[in-house]
């Protein structure tokens, strides 16, 4: 049970101590399977948009029914924030006792926990979608989302060999590198997007576009796609449309969020497909309700774009682990050692 005399404080590098890639997918996965059994609370979340500054921040809660912990989320982007050298992207999860409702941690991890709920939803996508012998993967795009994303598909598959593109080649290379110090993965940077998609049997479209980057044209029989959108606004593109009337077979994480700012947004709004096109979503494919990929050749895709949930299951996870490591710093909350009533002495 929480000590509801104090609660923890918890950064992000003490996250990234807590939460490694594989357990975050076995995480999730349980997430998933939660919702689909209907032992998921989520009422839904709201934005505050600040337009003088270009900054939007969501605030969304989640409880797993027989969880020990609620949470709920508040994650920003602030898109001027570079200028002053500053990431655009923060967030802090709020994690309280279920039984009490007293606050148990805070946790500032700086958009860590939403990219690697992200990488690991694509990594099940990929583990429940893509053909089992794989050689080739391609990577449009080369920031933290793309980064995690290769890293999480490596935990379900083995990959012979990788083509990154990305708009800018001081990116691209810095993906590499920074890639290659982690994996005994051959990689390479991809002379155009063409080249990457046209050879892969699986494709991570990640990049920051506002016009689509992949094309239907380039697909290869039996390819799966898994594309992310992250910032809560229908601004990035990843895929043309067509690619959505060539797929075989089609989830996502979640609808409501994929018709409002996922690739299904722009595919919708082209008139190519509709939500009943769809074959279901992750939470039905994992648990069985739905059956995936049937023929080596078929071409699937998954639009993910992170769920509240998922900050909840990692969440979880991250309090348990750091309270066995000794890991945080504990805040005194300042209750009264004796009694909890409401009388005047414990209003003043």
């Amino acid at each position: 049970m929480v000590n509801i005399m104090s609660l923890l404080l918890i950064n992000e590098d003490e996250l990234r101590q807590t939460i490694t890639i594989a357990e975050a997918i076995r995480a999730v996965k349980h997430a998933f399977l939660a919702s689909a059994e209907g032992l998921m609370n989520m009422p839904g979340s709201f934005s505050l948009h600040l337009p003088d500054v270009r900054g939007k921040v969501n605030v969304e809660g989640t409880y797993f029914s027989q969880s020990p912990y609620y949470v709920v989320k508040i994650d920003s982007r602030f898109q001027k924030n570079p200028n002053i050298n500053l990431p655009a992207e923060n967030g802090v999860l709020l994690v309280f006792d279920a039984l009490t409702g007293f606050p148990a941690a805070i946790m500032v991890d700086n958009g860590y926990v939403t990219n690697i709920k992200v990488g690991a939803a694509g990594a099940l996508a990929a583990d429940y979608l893509a053909n089992r012998d794989i050689r080739k993967a391609a990577v449009i795009g080369a920031n933290k989302q793309a980064f995690i994303q290769l890293k999480s598909l490596t935990i379900v598959r083995q990959i012979e060999s990788v083509w990154v593109w990305d708009a800018s080649p001081l990116k691209a290379d810095n993906y590499v590198r920074h890639m290659v110090e982690d994996h005994d993965l051959n990689i390479r940077i991809a002379p155009s997007p063409q080249a990457a998609v046209e050879q892969a049997d699986l494709v991570i479209a990640a990049a920051e576009s506002k016009q689509p980057v992949v094309k239907a044209a380039w697909l290869k029989p039996g390819v799966h796609i898994t594309s992310t959108a992250l910032d809560h606004q229908p601004v990035k593109r990843n895929l043309e449309p067509e690619i959505w009337r060539r797929a075989d077979f089609i989830v996502v994480d979640s609808l409501k969020q994929c018709l409002q700012f996922g690739e299904l947004y722009h595919a919708q709004r082209a008139g190519i497909i509709r939500s009943r096109d769809l074959q279901g979503d992750l939470s039905d494919l994992i648990s069985g309700q739905i059956q995936g990929r049937t023929q080596v050749d078929q071409i699937t895709l998954a639009d993910i774009t992170g769920l509240g949930s998922h900050d909840t299951a990692l969440a979880t996870l991250a309090l348990e682990k750091a309270l066995f490591l000794g890991l945080g710093q504990r805040l005194e909350v300042g209750l009264p050692s004796r009694g909890f009533g409401v009388g005047i002495g414990n209003l003043l």
